[in-house]
């Protein structure tokens, strides 16, 4: 706890000469934040059309940083580009380094967990999702003492509909198996009751190897297999592992309007992708 004062202590700055915008780097905290401000302030997205592995920084973006009187972002480990510019920055707080949040190590196509890594899509599991909106509401209550309670009341509304709607899928006392073009989807395990069996890539951007497609046929557990994957994998790229049940899915959110309803989204995704491989 005392980190996470810490971390909220940041946020008190004494010069009054900066302005009072909210800074978000990416997506999906971008709509946790835009929840916990609800009815008080708007928040800025910083990399609109941009995810966190393929930063492209402009003027304009530099210019949003300096003039913030807060910058959230996760951290070095999912926006590298970033760092140049936010890890000396007094106004800036990464999520990854805050000690708020559950995370898990990086595994590599065949399910083994990678040492000293994390994975940084972090926002998929429910708890911490919920950790974010109120680690948000500390911050800016220190920062805007006034609305502090509107603030956590939003926060509260948040963690309640974010709870409500995860359980609504975790009634599955049985896993069920699953394969992903890259995995990015482990903080859903948990709440789906999901089994990773097995990547085709350890990068999107990187086609598999023969290798990894006789691997994942020679360990597949059931004739037909869900995979969840981006909706620009190439069919080319899979059918060799036919039978299966392909799901195109968006794990960074873009052109989500609500957090919960882009997790629920997600959620019905992935569960009816696995439901149909049986």
């Amino acid at each position: 706890m005392s980190r996470f004062l810490a971390f909220c202590a940041l946020a008190l700055f004494s010069s009054l000469s900066w302005s009072q915008n909210l800074v978000i780097s990416t997506h999906p905290i971008y709509l946790i934040a835009k929840q916990v401000t609800q009815g008080i302030e708007k928040p800025v997205l910083l990399l609109a059309n941009q995810t966190g592995h393929d930063v492209s920084l402009t003027p304009e973006h530099r210019k949003t940083i300096q003039n913030a009187s807060l910058v959230i972002w996760l951290g070095q480990a999912h926006e590298a580009p970033l760092a140049k510019v936010l890890s000396d920055n007094k106004r800036s707080i990464a999520l990854l380094d805050s000690g708020i949040l559950t995370t898990l190590p990086l595994r590599n196509p065949r399910g083994q967990a990678l040492k000293d890594t994390v994975d940084t899509h972090v926002w998929l599991e429910p708890n911490n999702a919920v950790r974010i909106a109120f680690f948000i509401a500390a911050l800016r209550s220190q920062q805007l003492p006034q609305y502090r309670e509107a603030y956590f009341k939003n926060a509260r509304d948040f963690a309640q509909k974010m709870f409500l709607t995860a359980q609504h899928f975790n009634v599955n006392s049985k896993t069920q198996p699953y394969w992903s073009y890259h995995d990015a989807y482990q903080y859903l395990e948990r709440s789906l009751g999901l089994k990773f069996k097995g990547a085709l890539t350890d990068d999107p951007h990187v086609s598999p190897t023969v290798a990894q497609i006789k691997y994942l046929q020679d360990t597949r557990v059931r004739s037909k297999m869900c995979l969840l994957a981006e909706a620009h994998a190439s069919a080319n790229q899979y059918k060799k592992l036919n039978p299966i049940v392909f799901q195109a899915v968006d794990e960074s959110m873009s052109g989500a309007g609500d957090f919960v309803q882009a997790w629920q989204q997600l959620a019905k995704q992935t569960q009816k992708c696995v439901l149909n491989s049986q």
